[in-house]
């Protein structure tokens, strides 16, 4: 080989180096702008909302979902699992900690761009329910103040570890506390918050000794939120019917009243008292049907006849104390009270509404509801039917095809605050084997999906503000996770809450 050629060789090796290094350089750096850019499209928005509490969702959810902010357990400045989170005059509550181990509270106000954290502050092991209550909660046998994180009151007598909403059969060994807060049950393996809707809460404590020693089978105290007690009474189980005052249903209370069943099954049996809660006081009054009862805002109703003529359906209304007020004749109506106990309604600023007795007497005379902002009607086929109608309007389901048809959605579907959304898993579908499917956008009434919350990794979410919704996430730790959120998806590995706001424009 003469020396041109080698030169010529040489010549043409580095070129090919060159040409081969400015490829690899361009590669590189249109990867590293396809990570920016995909690191920058997906930076946390913030949150610059109004700052509205509602249990309803915004119409500007329409054009889908963004990540207004992240929180790890660095951000909030405590270590843990996210146990438990709830809304308190307009402040959010969280409880981060290890099941059995101290746990840490925090208060955080969400209103601004990013939360700030207003407080923490150390609990013992939390062994026993968990309250959300008024302005405070209670955790651990602690009162603690939301709006500062103080400790307000410190119960002498806990709260028991093992309660229920329901009672079991007299003849089991094994009883349970029973416990009633309001509307809402309490599960005993939950640990979330149980929100109190009652002036006291009401726990009746199993006998624990011989019948001798102690002379009932239960004893149900009023506790007040101070952790003092307001009153107590003694019951006693005969193989059918409870003797004594009896058991308080779990109903919003009506001016600080309930109703009572001496019946053990009392859900499905009759009402003969209503407990005034403040002082434990009991009214004797005429036995009802508890399955028509009904709270209405001034007092009670519910299905019967009229005094002069017992084939002619009326409209009872009682008094907060079941002071009979009123017998109101229903020649034809539109609908039965008992329908009613598939319907929900909304006021505008998103809380649920209750009608007065004479508007419940004019919804069930001619089907209108001009009492509520917004109402979904359940299946009446079945006590746990899905969601089939909101305001009046048959919804509709999209089938694969991209066909219509009419549908009913889970029973946790969540409106838009005028109807023209919902935030829902999928239709029910009985073919569907997917047992947790994930939380999506859909148009009302048609059925439509416009977007879904596994766009910014969650399953999901429930309403904080109308325009903020928050979720703690699944936190899947692996190098494809962090690989993943490296590239911009969501969410973190380490976040354990997440706020979620309307797409923005562009």
């Amino acid at each position: 080989m003469t020396l041109s050629n080698t030169l010529a060789s040489w010549r043409e090796a580095v070129l090919t180096f060159l040409r081969r290094l400015a490829i690899t350089l361009g590669v590189a750096l249109v990867g590293a702008l396809a990570v920016g850019s995909s690191w920058l499209m997906h930076m946390p928005v913030g949150y610059s909302g109004d700052a509205h509490a509602s249990s309803l969702i915004s119409p500007d959810f329409a054009s889908g979902f963004d990540v207004a902010w992240e929180l790890t357990g660095e951000d909030l400045g405590v270590g843990g699992s996210l146990r438990a989170y709830s809304e308190i005059d307009g402040l959010l509550v969280a409880l981060l900690g290890e099941k059995g181990q101290p746990s840490t509270l925090i208060g955080l106000d969400l209103s601004g761009e990013k939360p700030s954290v207003l407080w923490r502050r150390e609990v013992a092991a939390v062994d026993s329910p968990m309250f959300a209550w008024g302005d405070s909660v209670v955790v651990a046998g602690q009162t603690i103040r939301v709006s500062d994180g103080e400790v307000t009151a410190t119960w002498e007598m806990p709260l028991p570890t093992s309660v229920t909403s329901y009672f079991y059969d007299s003849d089991r060994s094994d009883k349970k506390g029973f416990i009633n807060v309001g509307g809402d049950s309490v599960d005993p393996s939950s640990t979330g918050f149980s929100r109190v809707t009652w002036p006291v809460i009401v726990v009746c404590y199993p006998r624990d000794t011989p019948y001798g020693v102690q002379d009932f089978d239960y004893l149900c105290l009023g506790w007040n939120k101070d952790g003092t007690e307001a009153w107590r009474y003694k019951v006693n189980l005969s193989p059918h019917n409870l003797q004594g005052p009896g058991i308080p249903l779990p109903v919003t209370a009506v001016d600080g009243y309930v109703p009572v069943s001496r019946n053990f099954n009392y859900e499905d049996n009759q009402v003969g008292a209503f407990l005034h809660l403040a002082d434990g006081v009991l009214v004797e009054r005429p036995t009802y049907d508890a399955k028509t009862l009904r709270p209405v805002a001034d007092g009670w109703v519910l299905e019967g006849t009229m005094t002069d003529n017992p084939k002619q359906s009326a409209l009872v209304t009682l008094a907060p104390d079941g002071t009979e007020v009123s017998r109101t004749r229903l020649a034809d109506p539109f609908i039965r009270l008992t329908d009613l106990n598939h319907v929900k309604c909304w006021d505008e600023d998103g809380r649920v509404a209750r009608p007065t007795s004479e508007q419940m007497a004019s919804t069930l005379a001619t089907g209108e509801v001009p009492w509520a902002h917004l109402c979904t009607r359940r299946e009446d086929t079945t006590v746990f039917g899905g969601v089939s109608m909101m305001n009046g309007r048959r919804l509709n389901a999209t089938k694969a095809d991209g066909g219509s048809q009419y549908g009913s959605f889970p029973d946790t579907m969540i409106p838009a605050t005028d109807g023209s959304l919902m935030l829902s898993q999928p239709p029910e579908d009985e073919d569907s084997t997917d047992r947790n499917p994930p939380t999506n956008l859909y148009a009302a009434p048609s059925g439509i999906q416009l977007a879904s919350l596994e766009d910014v990794g969650l399953r999901d979410a429930v309403p904080f503000y109308d325009d903020l919704l928050i979720a703690s996430p699944a936190r899947p730790d692996s190098r494809i996770a962090r690989l993943r959120s490296y590239l911009g998806a969501y969410p973190h590995p380490d976040t354990v809450l997440m706020g979620i706001t309307p797409k923005r424009a562009g």
